[in-house]
């Protein structure tokens, strides 16, 4: 049993992660702009607040940092989450004496590249402001694990259609091949979690049917494969439709 606090606790991956892990057995802490529903404890407040996060580290043995601005935007409306709070995280990590730290990044990391050949995690082409950002979180975790032994776990995520509206335009643009399930998503935090330490790892996370645009070897190696093809391991209804 770990004691874990997930960032980004109260949105779509985030719930998810933390029903897993509290299904494992382990202690959940909770950290959102929003309440966190059925965890051990949940607490309000931004990444980007350093006395907040530094808060909420103590006394955890991991930390599965999920909070971000999760689209496109203005530099200077994500460099407050989506950097200052990585950067806020890791150093109260490395304070509190946190073993390990679970990034989550983002396929978006590679832009079109997964269109034109199979990518690897040395890949990097980011196409917009977010996936830049995904790319200084994965150097700040190779950071601290260089330089102060802290084991990082780099995620570079799928996509993870959120509601109907998104189920919706997968089936339209056909790119099942980019998917990965809640469920699925949810059992692989609760690996990373799990998992003998590995100094400093980056994988892709995603669903079976993706394995022609990405390796996903490296996640394998790390004991996790995704079972869940669209629209399975959703939790609401949605049908796959065929091609017109």
């Amino acid at each position: 049993m770990a004691r874990v606090l997930v960032t980004g606790s109260a949105g779509a991956i985030g719930r998810p992660v933390c029903a897993e892990l509290r299904a494992g057995g382990h202690v959940v802490r909770a950290l959102d702009l929003a309440p966190t529903p059925s965890v051990d404890e949940a607490l309000i407040g931004d990444v980007a607040d350093r006395s907040a996060v530094e808060q909420a580290v103590l006394g955890m043995d991991t930390v599965v940092h999920l909070a971000a601005i999760p689209n496109d935007a203005p530099l200077e409306v994500l460099l407050g989450p989506n950097v200052l709070g990585v950067h806020h995280l890791l150093g109260a990590a490395r304070t509190a004496g946190v073993k390990r730290v679970v990034l989550a990044s983002t396929i978006q990391t590679v832009g079109q590249l997964s269109r034109e050949r199979r990518v690897t995690t040395d890949d990097r082409a980011p196409g917009n402001h977010y996936a830049l950002t995904k790319i200084w979180n994965e150097e700040m975790g190779a950071l601290a694990a260089r330089l102060h032994g802290i084991d990082v776990v780099v995620a570079r995520i799928a996509w993870m259609v959120r509601g109907p509206d998104e189920a919706k335009r997968m089936n339209e643009l056909r790119t099942f091949d980019l998917y990965l399930s809640p469920r699925d998503a949810g059992r692989f935090f609760r690996i990373a979690v799990e998992a003998a330490p590995s100094g400093f790892s980056v994988m892709y996370v995603a669903g079976p049917e993706c394995a022609a645009r990405f390796d996903l070897e490296p996640a394998r190696r790390f004991g996790f494969v995704a079972q869940d093809r669209f629209p399975e391991g959703l939790d609401f209804p949605a049908e796959r439709t065929k091609a017109p």
